[in-house]
């Protein structure tokens, strides 16, 4: 290559001035890398010492669901019960909190990791419950929910889960009226505790098991390794280019005038489509925000919120959660896919978030509205 000048690359490649620039992020790269992996992981269980272990069921919301039998011994935490079909998501879990402490510190952690089975259960839900940042600003409840589920099987299995999965999910903004609100997006930082129980199944009254054998917080510092590389080669890049091109001016002993030369960006900020058309096209997206609306389209949020109140009176949420409920009547008449299914393909997260809303909207269930007009 002769750009590059091979005597005076091997000069710069030996010069003590070079290998301190290297040598010096390497080893502050290694000082931070060995701190994060001297993290010790956060047993959760089994640690009897240290924390509570709990059961729960869906009686607090006029449910029936009954708990078989629940074990606790020093490899097993395990919950055998029946769900039952008087509410629209029964539900049973098991909850941990700290003996010791008020709060878990999840600070030092990336990572969720479980060791589980689950016998005619395959999915199982998990929340951290933390301490509420918006409650100050909108009156309302002190803890705040982040929610992930994981699909498991009938054999013992690991499952590790990043914390960035675990998301506040729309049925709890909806209850608290978090709307737009607040912008901030909430950290899981210290959780007050961890639940464990059925994601959506459709075992109805059928006898299950959820099979606990390990919990356990943990640092994967996979993600750090990779940017520590990066930024190290990176500084090394830019070393090299900068120490190149001082010593090639000294060794040609010529002055080098650089010039800038200012550039107008002639293009114009144009929308990508028509915001409405976008919203028709996504709406399936749970997802699906307003941020999320007005970068795709390239339209303001204030436009957007404003044309569609002018369009169709009513707010940006609304509109999304007319459409869901249009095309989950039409799923619910032309096909037979049961109600969880269809709230999960309209874009709900959660099958009660759906009910609620269907209900709000044509004052019957969606079971109710699917029996009387199936057939006709």
């Amino acid at each position: 290559m002769k750009f590059f000048q091979g005597k005076l690359v091997i000069k710069i490649l030996r010069s003590k001035v070079f290998l301190g620039t290297a040598i010096t992020p390497f080893v502050i790269g290694i000082l931070i890398f060995a701190y994060f992996s001297s993290v010790k992981d956060l047993i959760v269980f089994p640690k009897h010492d240290q924390f509570n272990y709990s059961f729960y069921t869906d009686s607090s919301i006029g449910g029936n669901s009954e708990i078989i039998n629940r074990v606790v011994s020093d490899s097993t935490l395990q919950i055998d019960f029946e769900l039952k079909h008087n509410i629209s998501s029964p539900y049973i879990g098991i909850s941990i909190s700290s003996k010791l402490d008020r709060t878990i510190s999840l600070s030092n952690y990336n990572q969720l990791n479980i060791k589980v089975k689950g016998v005619r259960l395959n999915n199982m839900g998990l929340s951290l419950y933390a301490s509420n940042p918006y409650s100050e600003k909108i009156k309302q409840s002190p803890e705040i929910s982040f929610y992930s589920s994981v699909n498991i099987t009938s054999t013992i299995h690991t499952y590790s889960i990043n914390l960035n999965q675990f998301k506040v999910p729309d049925w709890w903004n909806e209850m608290n009226n978090i709307g737009d609100v607040v912008n901030e997006k909430p950290h899981i930082k210290d959780i007050t505790n961890l639940n464990i129980g059925n994601a959506y199944t459709p075992n109805i009254g059928e006898k299950q098991s959820l099979q606990i054998h390990s919990i356990s917080f943990s640092r994967n510092n996979k993600s750090l390794l990779i940017l520590l590389l990066s930024i190290e080669l990176g500084l090394i890049f830019l070393a090299f280019i900068f120490i190149y091109f001082v010593e090639k001016i000294k060794t040609d002993k010529k002055s080098v005038t650089i010039t800038y030369k200012a550039v107008e960006n002639d293009s114009q900020y144009a929308s990508k489509s028509d915001f409405i058309d976008f919203i028709n096209n996504n709406f399936q997206n749970s997802q699906l925000t307003l941020d999320h609306v007005s970068q795709e389209t390239g339209i303001n949020q204030r436009r957007i919120t404003n044309d569609i109140q002018v369009q169709f009176a009513c707010n940006f949420k609304s509109y999304i959660n007319r459409l869901r409920i249009n095309e989950s009547k039409r799923l619910l008449l032309e096909t037979n896919l049961n109600i969880g299914e269809i709230a999960y393909k309209v874009g709900f997260n959660n099958q009660s978030h759906f009910n609620r809303v269907f209900k709000s909207d044509l004052q019957i269930s969606p079971t109710e509205y699917r029996d009387k007009h199936k057939n006709h």
